[in-house]
């Protein structure tokens, strides 16, 4: 349905423009008022409409039309839809182990005002080896330029 009215709306649009491109120009405008014209050259004639008039007209009835009915569709689908940043914030939300607060909820202290101390982690059994130092470069024996 949305692609459908979107090939509609998009040539609804490219007929539109061809139609106001066709148009001929009222003429005079308000320079020919401004500089002694009729009254009929700035506010134009009120004679019959053609076929190019009309279709404008039409024409930009459906674009309206169109314009509102996409519009439309598209913000119905929102309401359901998370965006992809919300959907990983809550993932990692819901993985993360809880932090520590301090024995309550709250984070506070209990009544005897002592926590128990957090595990030790445990030593390792053996110590890493160290590593040599590097050895430092032999003076040059050579002779000089």
């Amino acid at each position: 349905m949305f692609g459908l009215l979107l090939a509609i709306h998009l040539i609804v649009c490219m007929c539109l423009v061809a139609v106001i491109l066709v148009q001929s120009g009222k003429g005079g405008g308000l320079a020919g008022g401004a500089f002694g014209g009729a009254t009929q050259t700035v506010f134009g004639g009120r004679g019959a409409t053609d076929f190019i008039t009309r279709a404008t007209v039409v024409l930009g009835v459906l674009f309206f039309v169109t314009s509102l009915s996409l519009a439309l569709l598209t913000t119905r689908g929102t309401a359901r839809a998370r965006s992809i940043v919300s959907e990983a914030a809550r993932r990692a939300s819901a993985t993360a182990p809880p932090a520590p607060s301090g024995g309550l909820p709250g984070g506070g202290l209990p009544a005897g005002g002592v926590t128990s101390p957090a595990p030790a982690s445990p030593a390792p059994a053996t110590p890493a080896p160290a590593k040599p130092a590097p050895a430092k470069p032999a003076p040059a024996t050579g002779t000089k330029h």
